[in-house]
Protein backbone atom coordinates (compact mmCIF):
# COMPACT_ATOMS: atom_id res chain seq x y z
CA UNK A 1 0.00 0.00 0.00
CA UNK A 2 1.31 3.74 -1.14
CA UNK A 3 0.80 6.76 0.94
CA UNK A 4 -0.46 9.89 -0.65
CA UNK A 5 2.62 12.54 -0.89
CA UNK A 6 2.00 15.82 -0.96
CA UNK A 7 3.29 17.81 -3.53
CA UNK A 8 5.34 21.04 -2.43
CA UNK A 9 2.61 23.59 -3.05
CA UNK A 10 0.22 21.40 -0.94
CA UNK A 11 2.77 21.28 1.52
CA UNK A 12 3.29 25.16 1.55
CA UNK A 13 -0.23 25.73 1.72
CA UNK A 14 -0.61 23.04 4.68
CA UNK A 15 2.34 25.32 6.50
CA UNK A 16 0.78 28.50 6.00
CA UNK A 17 -2.80 27.23 7.17
CA UNK A 18 -0.64 25.93 10.82
CA UNK A 19 0.69 29.33 10.55
CA UNK A 20 -2.41 31.43 10.75
CA UNK A 21 -3.69 29.12 13.61
CA UNK A 22 -0.34 29.47 15.74
CA UNK A 23 -0.56 33.23 14.67
CA UNK A 24 -3.69 33.25 16.23
CA UNK A 25 -3.48 31.44 19.30
CA UNK A 26 -0.42 33.52 20.10
CA UNK A 27 -2.32 36.94 19.34
CA UNK A 28 -5.18 35.74 22.08
CA UNK A 29 -2.67 34.83 24.42
CA UNK A 30 -0.95 38.06 24.38
CA UNK A 31 -3.96 40.30 24.53
CA UNK A 32 -5.09 37.99 27.62
CA UNK A 33 -1.56 38.87 29.18
CA UNK A 34 -1.47 42.45 27.87
CA UNK A 35 -5.15 43.00 29.76
CA UNK A 36 -4.44 41.30 32.81
CA UNK A 37 -0.91 43.47 33.06
CA UNK A 38 -3.34 46.19 32.57
CA UNK A 39 -5.56 45.41 35.07
CA UNK A 40 -3.05 44.30 37.86
CA UNK A 41 -0.05 46.91 36.86
CA UNK A 42 -0.16 48.98 40.16
CA UNK A 43 -0.24 45.93 42.74
CA UNK A 44 2.21 44.09 40.44
CA UNK A 45 4.58 46.92 40.97
CA UNK A 46 4.28 48.00 44.64
CA UNK A 47 4.58 43.72 45.30
CA UNK A 48 7.88 44.24 43.56
CA UNK A 49 9.00 47.57 45.07
CA UNK A 50 7.70 46.66 48.52
CA UNK A 51 9.73 43.35 48.07
CA UNK A 52 12.85 45.09 47.03
CA UNK A 53 13.02 47.22 49.75
CA UNK A 54 12.10 44.58 52.43
CA UNK A 55 14.90 42.46 51.05
CA UNK A 56 17.36 45.30 51.72
CA UNK A 57 15.92 46.25 55.10
CA UNK A 58 15.94 43.25 56.12
CA UNK A 59 20.08 43.22 54.96
CA UNK A 60 20.70 46.10 56.50
CA UNK A 61 18.89 44.96 59.96
CA UNK A 62 20.91 41.91 59.77
CA UNK A 63 24.26 43.64 59.08
CA UNK A 64 23.67 45.85 61.84
CA UNK A 65 22.13 43.29 64.74
CA UNK A 66 25.30 41.32 65.71
CA UNK A 67 24.11 39.84 68.86
CA UNK A 68 21.29 37.55 68.34
CA UNK A 69 20.25 35.77 65.39
CA UNK A 70 15.93 35.94 66.66
CA UNK A 71 14.83 39.52 65.76
CA UNK A 72 11.74 38.54 67.71
CA UNK A 73 10.33 40.47 70.56
CA UNK A 74 8.27 38.46 73.11
CA UNK A 75 5.19 39.79 74.12
CA UNK A 76 5.30 41.22 77.18
CA UNK A 77 2.40 39.85 80.02
CA UNK A 78 3.75 41.47 83.35
CA UNK A 79 2.83 45.13 84.26
CA UNK A 80 5.08 48.08 83.76
CA UNK A 81 3.08 50.65 85.08
CA UNK A 82 1.68 50.39 88.48
CA UNK A 83 -0.98 53.05 88.56
CA UNK A 84 -3.27 51.02 86.55
CA UNK A 85 -5.80 48.80 87.59
CA UNK A 86 -7.30 47.44 84.91
CA UNK A 87 -5.46 44.47 83.83
CA UNK A 88 -6.37 44.55 79.65
CA UNK A 89 -5.21 48.02 79.61
CA UNK A 90 -2.12 46.93 81.17
CA UNK A 91 -1.52 44.33 78.85
CA UNK A 92 -2.31 46.94 75.37
CA UNK A 93 -0.33 49.58 77.29
CA UNK A 94 2.92 47.55 77.48
CA UNK A 95 3.17 45.92 74.05
CA UNK A 96 1.37 48.92 72.33
CA UNK A 97 4.30 49.47 69.98
CA UNK A 98 4.03 45.36 69.30
CA UNK A 99 0.28 45.90 68.26
CA UNK A 100 1.53 48.72 66.51
CA UNK A 101 3.64 46.82 64.48
CA UNK A 102 1.26 44.24 63.34
CA UNK A 103 -1.45 46.60 62.59
CA UNK A 104 1.16 48.26 60.45
CA UNK A 105 2.02 45.38 58.66
CA UNK A 106 -1.46 44.06 57.83
CA UNK A 107 -2.62 47.57 56.48
CA UNK A 108 0.60 48.64 54.79
CA UNK A 109 -1.02 46.81 51.38
CA UNK A 110 -4.03 47.53 51.58
CA UNK A 111 -3.11 51.48 51.84
CA UNK A 112 -0.65 50.95 49.09
CA UNK A 113 -3.07 49.29 46.78
CA UNK A 114 -5.54 51.98 47.47
CA UNK A 115 -2.83 54.93 46.78
CA UNK A 116 -1.95 52.71 43.10
CA UNK A 117 -5.74 52.73 42.35
CA UNK A 118 -6.06 56.51 42.96
CA UNK A 119 -3.00 57.43 41.35
CA UNK A 120 -4.04 55.55 38.48
CA UNK A 121 -7.39 57.06 38.23
CA UNK A 122 -6.11 60.35 38.50
CA UNK A 123 -3.34 60.25 35.53
CA UNK A 124 -5.30 57.58 33.21
CA UNK A 125 -8.70 58.51 34.25
CA UNK A 126 -11.19 58.24 31.63
CA UNK A 127 -13.77 61.15 33.18
CA UNK A 128 -11.19 63.88 33.29
CA UNK A 129 -13.31 67.38 33.55
CA UNK A 130 -12.07 69.86 30.53
CA UNK A 131 -11.92 73.25 31.34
Amino acid sequence: MSKYKLDPLEELRLEKKRFREERKIASQRLSYQLQYLNDNWGSMLTKGVTSSIKSKFSETMDNMSTSSSTSVTPFITKVRNPWLNNTVTQIILSNLPLIGSAAWNIAKPALIAFGAKKLTSVFFGRNRKKK
